[in-house]
């Protein structure tokens, strides 16, 4: 190789002096983010994902259907590349271990094969299919991805991953042996586990009951309630986390009486709803509170809007 030949390799090469020995080494890396530009002599590429890998799992008992997607990896450099593949992750941890992951090249729509790479989305590094370990330059494959909570204990069931969520990038580097490589991360998908939302703030006007003053308390059903269930609904003295009344209703909206009785000891009481439904088996947040105000003696109390 002549002197003027290796002047512009040179350019591309950080040389670093390790300690005072004199000896070099050359380090050289290109990053992309979805795309990178080729050229002849630079190790590039490109990774896409696609599909319905975003979810919300809705399930009975311990494991939920299957969702899938794709990866779609191109090597747009000027250079042959070995792969590997990382998944950058944040959010619930017991979620992400308890969802398994599931890698194959061929027919996504198909059935998976036997050979498939089964982990967990917890895998902080899961191992390619065979087929996309290595690309040709220009060459590119297509992974295909299923993921699905799997029960493997009965800790699994949606009520006991209700509300939790993970969200999750998929990264890939190819590399020129162990000093040159090239990086390229996608979008990321959010995975969650359905959970029953709050109900709708409540209303408090006054009422009565055998001439007595009592209070009516409304509010809107759970916003994400499954369609046409029956919802179960208990209203709770928040001082105490007591339970005053259960209701159940199916409609947009619904509605309870509370009497003096009702309420433990004279004063302001913060009351909310406790949404469940039997669906999926989850629990709502407790809504916001009302002020309803108690007095009077135990036989003959009152309440109020306060």
């Amino acid at each position: 190789m002549t002197r003027r030949r290796l002047g512009p390799i040179a350019a591309l090469v950080t040389l670093a002096v390790l300690g005072g020995s004199g000896v070099a080494v050359a380090a050289w890396s290109a990053s992309a983010s979805l795309t990178a530009t080729a050229s002849a002599a630079t190790p590039a590429t490109t990774i896409a994902q696609g599909g319905a890998l975003t979810t919300t799992y809705q399930y009975t008992g311990t494991s939920s259907t299957a969702v899938s997607g794709s990866l779609s990896i191109k090597n747009t450099g000027g250079t042959p590349l070995s792969y590997s593949l990382a998944t950058d992750l944040t959010g619930s941890p017991a979620l992400a271990q308890k969802t398994t992951l599931t890698l194959w090249t061929g027919n996504c729509a198909g059935a998976v094969p036997a050979d498939a790479v089964k982990t967990t989305l917890a895998n902080p590094a899961p191992a390619l299919p065979a087929a996309a370990r290595s690309l040709a330059s220009g060459a590119s494959v297509v992974v295909c991805v299923a993921t699905r909570i799997e029960g493997r204990d009965s800790a699994t069931s949606n009520a006991a991953l209700q509300g939790q969520s993970v969200t999750a990038a998929f990264r890939v580097t190819g590399a020129v042996g162990t000093s040159w490589t090239a990086t390229a991360t996608t979008g990321t998908v959010t995975q969650s586990v359905y959970q029953l939302a709050a109900a709708g703030a409540v209303t408090c006007k006054k009422d009565s009951v055998f001439g007595f003053p009592a209070v009516e308390l409304t509010w809107n059903a759970p916003v994400n309630r499954p369609a046409g269930a029956e919802i179960t609904y208990e209203v709770v003295d928040t001082t105490t986390d007591s339970v005053l009344k259960v209701v159940r209703a199916s409609g947009a909206a619904a509605a309870v009486t509370i009497e003096g009785k009702h309420l433990d000891g004279n004063g302001a009481h913060a009351i909310a709803i406790r949404a469940k439904e039997g669906a999926y088996g989850t629990t709502a947040l407790l809504s916001a509170t009302v002020a309803v105000e108690r007095s009077g003696t135990l036989l003959i109390s009152r309440a109020d809007c306060a």
